[in-house]
């Protein structure tokens, strides 16, 4: 595995990508919780052990800089981008920063990595049990707390309250907080206006998706991580054929797409190959949620923001619904996630929504006509 040494040659292609190594807190992690589904944890060890920031992120490389103490005046620090970006990395990257920057008795601090569903099922077993002033301490006495995928309560009323009042405790003792969220708390659907307004009321980080720069030093990476010997002129080629607003796990995957066809033809990467990930790539896109939400708001002559939106006007309502009944069909992606693209939707809002369109089509021709319409133009 290449180390962050391995970047020097890549930065002098590009002076302004900046890496760095991620560096690791000493986590408190209750012992009983559950995994996150999936594995994707925060907690599990990243692909690359160091993290890569083009010109489209330069506050992130200011943090993560010898600048890094200003931390101490931006609680709570939210952090925010797609899946995929490196959220949790660099927020746990940050907090490992501020804990040798404050240290307790001579040691880092130790950093209370929470995922925001744990915190909820804590708080419903502690007022169930009538025992909420522990759950209260440990989160208020913490030196550093990281809260993971805020988005993931928006229908947790109760706990959204309880975490609102625990930011404003620690906000008054001068201890850092550091959220988590796929977007803006204030775009985010069912978030409570007071848990929006405190977790914004410091400072806010939006990862941005690799620019040019950051993408080719990011692909030759992942090249060397998958012991692939691409030359530079291919790696700049694949990176020129794909489309803008990729995550690192996106261009991780179409490295993998290139991994993958080397191993069946027996082949060094060569043109066939680099083409044939951009064409797997392609292939995937075009079945992807955001293509069938833009194929659907045309056929009905409205927006994709639109079906996006809280709104309950009836034909954006029949539109949303299709756009989330065909994404079931016709893509493998869960429930919660095909909510998360309709403006943060619960999964029971969206399983209503399929079992009541598939309801529909039974009787509704109009409706039987759009949904074979719009799977035509996508070539499902």
């Amino acid at each position: 595995m290449p180390t962050a040494s391995s970047l020097g040659s890549a930065d002098s292609r590009s002076r302004r990508v900046v890496s760095f190594p991620l560096e690791r807190p000493r986590l408190k992690v209750r012992r009983h919780l559950r995994p996150r589904r999936g594995g994707n944890d925060a907690t599990t060890a990243k692909s690359l052990p160091y993290c890569v920031l083009g010109p489209e992120n330069q506050l992130l490389c200011h943090l993560a800089g010898p600048q890094g103490g200003l931390l101490s005046l931006a609680s709570p620090l939210l952090i925010t981008g797609p899946s995929g970006i490196g959220k949790s990395a660099f927020a746990l990257h940050l907090a490992a920063r501020h804990a040798v920057q404050n240290p307790d008795d001579g040691q880092p601090a130790v950093v209370h990595y929470l995922p925001a569903v744990d915190f909820a099922r804590q708080y419903a077993d502690a007022i169930n049990s009538d025992d909420l002033p522990p759950l209260q301490s440990e989160l208020d006495e913490v030196e550093i707390l990281v809260l993971d995928d805020l988005h993931l309560i928006a229908d947790k009323s109760a706990a959204q309250e309880e975490l609102a009042n625990r930011i404003d405790r620690r906000a008054e003792s001068g201890k850092l907080t550091i959220l988590v969220c796929r977007r803006f708390p204030s775009d985010t659907r069912g978030l409570r206006p007071r848990l929006v307004s405190r977790s914004m009321g410091g400072l806010t980080l939006n990862i941005a998706c690799p620019g040019d720069e950051a993408r080719r030093v990011l692909l030759g990476e992942y090249c060397l991580l998958h012991d692939l010997d691409v030359p530079p002129d291919m790696v700049h080629l694949l990176s020129a054929g794909l489309p803008d607003g990729l995550t690192p796990r996106d261009l991780e995957g179409c490295v993998k797409q290139l991994n993958l066809w080397c191993r069946m033809n027996d082949r060094a990467p060569d043109m066939e190959g680099i083409q044939f990930a951009l064409d797997s790539l392609q292939r995937d896109s075009e079945l992807s949620i955001n293509a069938i939400t833009k194929s659907v708001a045309r056929h009905f002559r409205l927006r994709s923001a639109d079906l996006r939106s809280s709104s309950r006007q009836q034909k954006i309502v029949r539109a949303r619904s299709l756009a989330m009944t065909l994404a079931r069909q016709l893509t493998t992606h869960s429930l919660h996630q095909i909510g998360e693209s309709f403006g943060g939707r619960d999964h029971s809002t969206v399983l209503h929504a399929i079992r009541k369109t598939e309801a529909s089509l039974v009787s509704d021709a109009d409706l039987r006509r759009a949904a074979a319409e719009v799977t035509e133009k996508l070539g499902a």
